[in-house]
């Protein structure tokens, strides 16, 4: 992994970004992988151009930009981020930062001020939801694991008077979270992973029901997930090659063995199901998955292997139905005079 950073000569927030980086780096990516941490100086608005450098500092993950803003141009002048009060500070935060070196996208704030939502992953949504609506989110996911199909506008109002929600606001707030979308007939449309319609990726639960994910990450999240063994079969969507995941006591086997998965995006904001899902596929073979990039520069992505898919959806994914863990009554906090992220 190479972290580049890019800023003006002198530029203070250029060294509060790297302190912050060297102190999560170890702690935050895999012990396997060797990270190279590169300062480059930008001197004038052209080089900002070739390199990048939408403000000083920015930060490149091999080569991209994870707090990319749509429409930014090169800039020479000092760059403004949003922590997770929304206050502006001239360096991406801590908890920003452990969240893109873990190959997540962190959640941005629009020009409105409403949170893009769709730039975090699910398993961070879900994280920002108070308890009871965090409950209802979780029920929707649980009906599908057993039922195998989704639930309806009237079902979800059940369950949200007894968590003690208004079902209607409810909805309303998992649907600005892109977490649970609602199609016009009243049933639930999609609940990442789960798309609530016969999709591309289809999982056989051991011992349950077969369902259907919004795409391959979500396939593969699905297992984790739900803690069942697994079978996805899903199709090459350039050859029609069928293509299977096994999941079986934690050990994964992938047919062919030459499968990968391309994670690839739009550059417009807006929910996942727009952005990304119809691009986020497996392809029996990387050269396929090359070729569908090349003909499509509109879209920005990279190509995974068997590991790092596994482990990005089990990241995004995990731990959706599990509780939060309990806060430390000990650790220190910005009200009490800890250090502030």
């Amino acid at each position: 992994m190479k972290l580049q950073i890019l800023h003006v000569p002198d530029c203070p927030n250029a060294a509060v970004l790297a302190a912050r980086l060297e102190e999560i780096i170890d702690g935050q990516t895999d012990a396997e992988v060797e990270v190279e941490v590169e300062h480059r100086v930008v001197a004038d608005h052209d080089e900002a151009a070739v390199v990048g450098m939408t403000g000083s500092p920015t930060l490149l993950i091999d080569g991209s930009d994870p707090f990319a803003v749509p429409g930014s141009s090169a800039s020479m002048s000092c760059r403004l981020y949003l922590d997770e009060t929304g206050a502006a500070t001239g360096s991406p935060s801590i908890a920003a930062l452990r969240e893109v070196l873990a190959g997540q996208t962190p959640a941005t704030t629009a020009s409105d001020g409403s949170t893009l939502a769709g730039w975090r992953a699910t398993g961070g949504r879900q994280a920002l939801l108070p308890g009871a609506l965090r409950g209802l989110h979780q029920g929707v996911l649980r009906h599908f694991l057993t039922h195998g199909q989704a639930p309806d506008r009237a079902w979800i109002h059940e369950q949200a008077a007894g968590l003690g929600l208004d079902a209607d606001r409810g909805i309303r707030q998992l649907t600005a979270a892109d977490l649970v979308h609602l199609g016009g007939d009243g049933v639930v449309s999609v609940a990442y992973p789960f798309s609530g319609r016969p999709r591309g990726n289809q999982v056989q639960l051991a011992g349950g029901p077969t369902v259907w994910a919004m795409c391959a990450i979500d396939a593969l999240g699905i297992p984790p997930m739900a803690d069942r063994d697994a079978t996805i079969t899903a199709a090459d969507p350039s050859t029609g090659d069928e293509v299977t995941v096994q999941a079986h006591a934690g050990t994964w086997h992938w047919a062919p063995a030459s499968t990968v998965v391309l994670v690839a995006r739009t550059g417009a904001n807006g929910p996942s199901m727009e952005c990304t899902c119809d691009h986020i596929n497996f392809y029996s073979h990387a050269e396929h998955a090359q070729t569908y990039l090349d003909e499509h520069p509109e879209l920005t992505g990279q190509i995974l292997d068997h590991d790092t898919a596994i482990a990005r959806a089990g990241r995004a994914f995990g731990a959706l139905l599990r509780d939060p863990e309990p806060a430390d009554p000990e650790a220190p906090t910005a009200a009490t005079g800890g250090p502030s992220q």
